[in-house]
């Protein structure tokens, strides 16, 4: 009992060393939503990528990480139309609509670092990503008439985009400090399939915090 007691607590030893658990903080590095080239097409996403993250360390300075990361984006506009409707008259229609979205990243990456006897650990990883999206409309058309009779049409719409894959690339360096590790670092994130709210090119500056 006593041996099998002894095995159990070197087995949480070791894993407590191979693994890390932290967090990632970013900022996006370019606007996030797909404004398909409408100039009165404002995006107005939060500032700020956040999630948790893992670490386990493999042999020769190779490292596994996977992570799960929210942000919260989204976009407006506002245009109006004059239509000319026979001679000297006009119709006018306004369309407004409202975008916010909520964005869940899950990116699994294999990393290498320099330098492992440092405190300053140069990086690059490589890897996939996958991203599901949360996505809700709300707006209204008005038109108004020739007659001068005005008729607002609201419409609303929430849906959820299809599974989507991306490849990604990362560098940065982690600084150790005892314990605790302090990782800044860049990443670009090329996606797949079609999103009608975000782009397919995606690059962001994160810090991240490990122990």
């Amino acid at each position: 009992m006593k041996r099998l007691a002894l095995v159990f607590l070197f087995v949480l030893s070791a894993a407590s060393q191979s693994i890390s658990v932290g967090v990632l903080g970013g900022v996006p590095l370019i606007d996030q939503t797909n404004t398909n080239g409408n100039p009165f097409n404002y995006d107005e996403s939060r500032p700020y990528i956040v999630g948790p993250s893992v670490e386990a360390r493999l042999p020769a300075g190779f490292v596994l990480e996977a992570d799960a990361l929210y942000q919260r984006v989204g976009n407006s506009f506002s245009y109006e139309l004059l239509s000319a409707i026979g001679t000297g008259f006009l119709e006018t229609t306004s369309l407004s609509q409202r975008t916010r979205a909520n964005v869940w990243e899950f990116p699994l990456l294999g990393k290498y670092y320099f330098r492992r006897d440092s405190a300053w650990q140069p990086f690059v990883g490589t890897g996939f990503a996958f991203r599901t999206t949360g996505i809700g409309e709300a707006g209204a058309q008005t038109i108004l008439n020739t007659n001068g009779v005005s008729s607002t049409f609201p419409f609303t719409d929430n849906f959820r985009s299809d599974l989507e894959v991306g490849a990604t690339v990362a560098a940065g360096i982690r600084y150790r400090m005892g314990r605790v590790a302090l990782q800044p670092q860049v990443r670009y994130t090329r996606w797949g399939g079609s999103n009608s709210v975000l782009r397919r090119d995606e690059a962001a500056f994160f810090l991240g915090i490990s122990f």
